[in-house]
């Protein structure tokens, strides 16, 4: 499983509750627009999926909603993201890694017929799976897991951490050291 398969998956869900997640931090397209930097026509556009999430616009979202997160002390939307988002991804990469080291104790990339389908089908199925050599190829850590870039990494961990409210009070004081944004 190679380290930008994992991280589009994240991309992929991140967009797919895009809209929500923007509603439960009670923001509206064009204030989220605004935040970003981009036209409310581009959030519209990754929320109804007429464009796809590339990887900066999910760390730049990802990095927007962190720091609205600890602006607002928003436990209940970072438990939003981390419901929608984080902890989906979580289960898949654990089937994913189970199913790869069953498929290790059985022939390697050995097509696996379901009964269901064509046999085109099941060529295309084989197609998307990616190949021994490619998981190798994969960076991957000492003990053999794909590595996420720095960004993915710690937008993942900040969520983590603030969802739990743990993290909460010691970010919100070192990005305002002077009691807040509006307090000078």
């Amino acid at each position: 499983m190679a380290a930008s398969e994992i991280e589009q998956w994240w991309i992929d869900k991140f967009q797919e509750n895009l809209g929500p997640i923007r509603k439960v931090a009670g923001w509206t397209t064009q204030q989220l627009a605004d935040e970003l930097g981009v036209a409310r026509q581009t959030v519209s556009n990754l929320e109804t999926g007429k464009s796809p999430m590339t990887k900066l616009q999910y760390l730049a979202l990802r990095t927007v909603f962190s720091a609205e997160i600890a602006r607002r002390e928003d436990r209940d939307l970072a438990r939003i993201i981390k419901t929608l988002v984080d902890d989906p991804i979580e289960q898949r990469i654990r089937e994913r890694r189970a199913q790869e080291q069953d498929g290790e104790a059985g022939a390697d990339n050995a097509p696996v017929n379901t009964g269901c389908g064509n046999a085109a089908d099941n060529a295309t199925a084989e197609k998307r799976k990616p190949s021994a050599a490619t998981l190798k190829a994969s960076k991957t850590t000492a003990t053999g897991k794909p590595t996420l870039s720095t960004a993915m990494q710690a937008l993942a961990v900040i969520t983590g951490a603030l969802a739990s409210g743990t993290a909460a009070g010691i970010i919100t004081y070192l990005m305002f050291p002077d009691g807040g944004p509006n307090k000078r």
